[in-house]
Order: C-alpha cells, then sequence, then structure tokens
C-alpha cells in the first residue's frame, strides 16, 4: 500500500458498492437489504475489511487488497461474507483482544465454512490467491491444491496437521464436513512453536468492540431473507443439510452434575421410573358370552376343530399393578453454526440420557427435526446453519400429545420469539429451562418466557 494514498475518494465508494450490488445474482443473495442497513467506507486505515460492531455499524473496505485480491465480484463476496460471519458467530465478542492463534483459528474455520458452501473454481480462487498451501499455518486458512476432487494435503507443520486440513477441506464428499473446534484448531497453533506470523487474516479482529444491541438485530433483520444455503451441486438435495461431528465425552463430572440436575426438571410428573410398579387399567380377557369378538386368539383353534360353538372370549378392563412407562425429557438441541464449538461435547453430554430412554432429543436451526439415537452416535446432524427460536415454539404448540416442559440446549444466539408466539406459550404454560455452555448469554426475548437459566461450567 502506498504511504502516500491514506484516504479514499468517494469514486472508490461507489465503485466497491456496485460491485457489492453485482454480487446479489452470483451468490444468490439480498446483498442489497444488507448495503441498505449498513453503511460502507473504503478505508486504507486497516489491511482488508472489518464490521464496525456499534450503533452505526459500517461495513469498511481497503480498495487496495480489493484491487489485488478480488478481481472477480465472487471474490469481493467472500470477502464479506467473511466479516458478516464473524460478527453472525460471536466471534467479535468472545474475546477482547484476540491473540494471533486465535483469530487464525477463527479465520481457518470460517474460511472451510464458506468453502463447503461455495466451493466452485470462481470462489475458491479467492483463498487460494491469498494464503500459501505449503506453508503453516497458511495451509490452514484455505483450500489445499486439487481440492475437492484430488487434494495434495502438504506435509507441513507440527504433527496432526494434515489430519485437521482434512477436517477442514475433506476430499469431493460435500455431506461428510466434519470441522474441527475451534480450540482445536488452536491448540494445533500453540504446539510445536511454529511462527505465526505472515499469513495474510481477513479483516481487523483487534479493535475495541463497541457492542451495542442494535447491530444484533440489523444483522437478522439482514440475513431475515437469505435463502437457506445448501451443500453440493445445486438441485442436490434440500435446504437442509447433514454435518458429522466427532462426539466427546465432556472433562467435566461437575457439567455432567450440573446439567443432569437440570435434565430432572423436564421429566414432568406423568410416570414414574421402570422399576416403580403401580394400579393402572389394562386390556384382558373377562370370561365368554355370545358377542362375537374378531379378537379372540381361540376362535381360529376352535373352528379347526369343530368345535367353535356360539360362545367368544369377552373383551374388559381391570385394574392391575404393572410397571410404570418411564417419563422422557424433550430436549431441543441448537445446531446453528454458531454452536460448532461445542457440539461435539454437547453430543456426548446427552448421549447417556438417550441410550437409557430417557430423553428424546430434537434439533434445530431453522427447522425442527428429530435426532434419532442412531444420528447422534455417528454425530450426523441436519442443520440449515441459521437459529430461528420460533421454529422450536411453534413445534411444541404442534406437539401431540401436549408437551409441558422442553431443555433448551443452545448459546443463545436463538432470535427472539414473536409476541404471539411468546403469548401462546404462555398460555400453553410451558415450562422452558434453559442450558448454556459456559460464556454464553441468552437472548432478551427468550429470557422472558423461561423458566430457568443453567449456565454449565466449562466443558471441555
Amino acid at each position: 500500500m502506498s504511504a502516500l494514498r491514506k484516504t479514499t475518494t468517494r469514486s472508490e465508494d461507489i465503485a466497491i458498492k456496485k460491485r457489492l450490488i453485482a454480487c446479489m445474482p452470483a451468490s444468490k443473495f439480498e446483498m442489497q437489504t444488507l448495503t441498505r442497513l449498513i453503511g460502507i467506507q473504503t478505508t486504507r486505515a486497516l489491511p482488508t475489511a472489518a464490521v464496525e460492531c456499534k450503533r452505526h455499524p459500517r461495513l469498511l473496505i481497503n480498495p487496495d487488497f480489493v484491487e489485488k485480491f478480488c478481481k472477480r465480484d465472487e471474490h469481493l463476496f467472500l470477502l464479506v461474507m467473511h466479516e458478516l460471519w464473524h460478527v453472525m458467530l460471536a466471534h467479535t465478542r468472545m474475546y477482547p483482544r484476540m491473540t494471533q492463534a486465535q483469530n487464525i483459528a477463527f479465520d481457518a474455520i470460517i474460511n472451510a465454512g464458506l468453502m463447503q458452501e461455495f466451493w466452485r473454481p470462481e470462489y475458491r480462487g479467492f483463498f487460494e490467491a491469498v494464503n500459501a498451501a505449503d506453508q503453516f499455518p497458511h495451509c490452514l486458512l484455505r483450500p489445499p491444491v486439487g481440492w475437492p476432487e484430488n487434494p495434495v494435503y502438504p506435509e507441513v507443520g507440527p504433527a496432526g496437521t494434515r489430519e485437521l486440513l482434512m477436517r477442514l477441506y475433506p476430499p469431493g464428499n460435500f455431506n461428510n464436513f466434519n470441522p474441527p473446534l475451534y480450540e482445536e484448531v488452536l491448540a494445533l497453533l500453540l504446539k510445536g512453536g511454529f511462527p505465526l506470523e505472515g499469513v495474510v487474516l481477513l479483516g481487523n479482529h483487534n479493535g475495541p468492540p463497541e457492542h451495542d444491541p442494535l447491530i444484533k438485530e440489523m444483522m437478522k433483520e439482514a440475513t431475515a431473507k437469505w435463502p437457506k444455503l445448501q451443500i453440493g451441486a445445486p438441485g442436490e438435495g434440500d435446504y437442509m443439510r447433514t454435518q458429522t461431528f466427532g462426539v466427546v465425552d465432556p472433562n467435566s463430572e461437575h457439567a455432567r452434575r450440573v446439567f443432569s440436575r437440570t435434565l430432572r426438571l423436564c421429566l414432568g410428573n406423568q410416570l414414574g421410573v421402570h422399576r416403580r410398579k403401580a394400579k393402572m387399567p389394562i386390556q384382558t380377557t373377562l370370561g365368554t358370552g355370545v358377542l362375537p369378538n374378531a379378537r379372540d386368539r381361540l376362535a381360529p383353534a376352535r373352528r379347526s376343530l369343530g368345535a367353535q360353538g356360539v360362545l367368544w372370549a369377552q373383551p374388559g378392563e381391570i385394574r392391575a399393578r404393572v410397571r410404570e412407562r418411564p417419563s422422557k425429557a424433550y430436549v431441543y438441541l441448537d445446531v446453528s453454526g454458531s454452536m460448532n464449538y461445542v457440539l461435539m461435547v454437547l453430543l456426548g453430554l446427552i448421549l447417556p440420557y438417550v441410550a437409557h430412554g430417557e430423553v428424546d432429543v430434537f434439533q434445530f436451526s431453522t427447522a425442527v427435526t428429530a435426532l434419532s439415537l442412531m444420528d447422534l452416535r455417528r454425530g450426523h446432524l441436519t442443520t440449515t446453519g441459521g437459529t430461528d427460536i420460533n421454529a422450536v415454539l411453534e413445534h411444541v404448540l404442534q406437539a401431540k400429545p401436549k408437551i409441558n416442559r422442553i431443555l433448551l440446549l443452545t448459546d443463545g444466539e436463538t432470535g427472539s420469539p414473536t409476541p404471539h408466539l411468546a403469548q401462546a406459550i404462555r398460555e400453553h404454560r410451558l415450562r422452558l429451562h434453559v442450558v448454556l455452555p459456559d460464556e454464553c448469554n441468552l437472548d432478551i426475548g427468550v429470557q422472558e418466557i423461561a423458566t430457568s437459566i443453567v449456565t454449565l461450567p466449562a466443558i471441555y
């Protein structure tokens, strides 16, 4: 960047805005909505781009970086999407000042996620041009050479680099994306004493963040009409997509106990435990009579013996002591993109309860689907990538038989319930117990309808 050109011109601002609008047909996103809500300004005060998280947010873009690396509109689109993902995934709120290793770890996760969505060559070339494939940690921020058809994973960096790259950029299978946790990438960066300088990081992650609740609502409005993304070639599959995570047991016994106590609140008062017996009505045979009974299991045998006669076994109901059917808790698990860093451990946390028949799990993003025990064990989750608490509330209200209490397992980035659904939940008298991972905050709208809010101790 020239030392003589510190300021930008109005024509550079206009050119960038026009190119962002031009991204819309290529990316199928309503970028125009975003440009109306968030001001766009070119600046040479930062190396690449950034989104200001304050009352009057602006998207800041360095025109020199755009000129050098964003020859195609698809590349400019990826640059902007990268910055928006930082905001929507709450990376800007996790650390007041991020280290170089933390910056690289966040960028590695975001870049891999974007490549799974926009994997065609016209998009792929952007990350490939910015960082080298045969250097560490540069290789973590871009697809390997030949990806996705014939990837060549470089033998660089500390032990485990190649395996982690294969999870960030799996060969040729867009429906088997098993991204590593942020902590796994960070641990790899911090071991071995490899220098972390010289990489090109997209965005300015080190500024003093000015956080205002309005930015969250503005981002929500900007993305509300975006179509749900899919992985793979156009036309393959539905808007929902499947991701595969490892299932890891939490290291914290304290976290397990806290979760277990909260789960007990959701078991309800319908029926008791397996071992208890109680008098309950059961169907049985009360004798014989002349009324025909198609369910008389001895009738075929009597007919074969020629002794059917005119008497039939008569059904009836008596009360007897039998084992009670165990009650179940209903858990709604947030599987949106912002949960990726804790999902592996949360799956391990709930797996024993599902295996013992104590819990039914529903996974939710912007839609709700049941999560079977088999899929839970394999870590196969179905998601649209976004989050909408209203999908959960509608699912609860429509459930048959009626659900009176649920456990919501989320990072709190759920969006707010609509007023009419919030009122319907109050009239339904739903007991909503919320469990949050460590250092997460719950949306204020959900707080207002929650019965209890529990924050887990550190689970990894």
